[in-house]
């Protein structure tokens, strides 16, 4: 079963960087409904609440782990991410280093988009497969460094194309992706990629891939806005 600190170490220490790329592509607003799929202790919807000034905020995750002070501010579903289609609609749907511990990521993502309001935005962050560290310990290996045999928490490696493929199925509009978080130099006990070279070859050196799919503001989505209070 995933853990809460799965979720954290999924990202290693690049977790913080994350969250702040994802908040930059989900481009935050007042007023907004957000949906934060994979909540934990709700770390992220805490963010929202305190700087965003949010018309509603529910967290799914199948553990109820939240934190107790934002048990006032947060609807809570404990439900799992693949069982989420009767949640309501949002303005912001965000799966942050989630789908990589997920039996059925694809079905999840399909619930997640549909739950995209219009005019809205969903937001995925995953272990990005292309890095050289991927690369070469593919080639040496046969593994990938994300999802190595002895770490559990990582049974779904997320292939972007794919990801893409499965927003475009469910009608939303793909943006660039974006990138976060330095990856280790394979065989240098540990040094990160400089940041100037990251900034060259992001898809390369970043440990996360972001990609941020919109629904046009005229497309219904069979959910009612009055369901998303």
């Amino acid at each position: 079963m995933r853990t809460y600190s799965d979720q954290l170490d999924s990202a290693g220490t690049s977790m913080e960087e994350i969250i702040t790329a994802v908040l930059e592509a989900a481009r935050p607003e007042p007023h907004l409904r957000w949906l934060d799929i994979g909540c934990g202790r709700g770390d992220l919807l805490r963010r929202i609440r305190d700087d965003w000034d949010p018309a509603a905020l529910h967290g799914i995750d199948p553990i109820d782990w939240l934190d107790d002070d934002l048990r006032d501010d947060v609807t809570f579903h404990r439900t799992a991410a693949e069982q989420a289609q009767d949640l309501p609609v949002a303005d912001r749907v965000l799966l942050v280093e989630v789908i990589e511990h997920l039996e059925a990521p694809w079905s999840a993502l399909r619930q997640a988009a549909r739950l995209v309001a219009p005019g809205g935005l969903i937001v995925v962050s995953t272990p990005n497969l292309a890095t050289l560290r991927n690369r070469l310990e593919l080639g040496v290996r046969g593994n990938l460094t994300s999802f190595r045999p002895d770490y559990q928490p990582h049974i779904s490696p997320a292939l972007p194309h794919v990801t893409k493929r499965i927003l475009s199925e469910e009608n939303l509009t793909l943006e660039p992706p974006r990138f976060a978080g330095a990856d280790v130099i394979s065989l240098s006990k540990g040094r990160v990629w400089p940041e100037s070279l990251r900034r060259r070859y992001p898809a390369l050196m970043s440990v996360s891939v972001i990609l941020t799919a919109r629904r046009d503001a005229g497309e219904a989505t069979g959910e009612t806005a009055g369901d998303a209070g």
